[in-house]
């Protein structure tokens, strides 16, 4: 007969329980301090910073659409996007609306619009080889964008072989700080990467200017500020 579930076994359990001596726990140094801490800057002073850094870059955003600079936008909307703050601005959506009914009406047909990697063939020559390049910027960011290709877009399969093997030979001339970025770009080109980690990795780009955008150049601070308002 088994002595599972046993009255003599559960008497024993319950003796040894009795005779089991408590734990001595040290008290935390910190005791009740952050039960009752209050921040240094109180919290609603943070949120009304982030929502005046919030204006004045949605200021710059109406700003650059003015603007008749196309690179300028493009490098807007990217800075705002990469840095995770892109979708508190309808702005950016009405900004690449005006610049797509610009390039239609700078002669671009719906064909040209249904196969954008079209655009690309300006960059080659008359033996279709991609022209060479010295702005490792440039490279970088033809790399990233031809990794959004469709199957038999084979001109931006040829971008990416193309960008990748100057890039690697432009690795020993680059500052130290420019080549880690391409390295890891080659490595895992930005669409790849998880959105929140890497918006907290390319603010720190930001703030070293490796990719400075020209129209703005304090975003990084309303970042922080909208960071430590959430």
């Amino acid at each position: 007969m088994g002595t599972c579930g046993s009255p003599v076994l559960a008497v024993a359990s319950q003796e040894v329980i009795l005779q089991r001596k408590p734990r001595p726990y040290t008290p935390s140094i910190w005791g009740d301090f952050f039960l009752e801490h209050q921040p240094c800057t109180p919290l609603q002073f943070m949120k009304e910073n982030a929502r005046i850094k919030q204006e004045e870059v949605r200021q710059i955003i109406l700003d650059t659409s003015a603007s008749s600079e196309l690179a300028l936008k493009l490098e807007l909307v990217d800075t705002l996007q990469r840095i995770g703050v892109g979708h508190h601005y309808k702005e950016i959506d009405e900004l690449l609306g005006d610049i797509e009914d610009a390039q239609l009406e700078g002669g671009c047909n719906a064909s040209y619009m249904s196969n954008p990697c079209d655009v690309f063939v300006k960059f080659r020559d008359d033996q279709g080889n991609f022209a060479t390049s010295n702005d490792a910027k440039c490279l970088l960011a033809l790399y990233d964008a031809a990794h959004l290709r469709t199957r038999g877009e084979e001109i931006l399969d040829n971008a990416t072989a193309f960008t990748k093997s100057r890039l690697q030979s432009m690795m020993k001339t680059l500052d130290p700080e420019l080549a880690a970025e391409v390295e890891y770009t080659l490595e895992t080109p930005s669409y790849r990467r998880v959105e929140r980690v890497e918006a907290r990795r390319y603010i720190n780009l930001y703030e070293k200017g490796i990719t400075s955008s020209k129209a703005i150049s304090h975003i990084n601070q309303y970042f922080s500020a909208n960071e430590s308002s959430c």
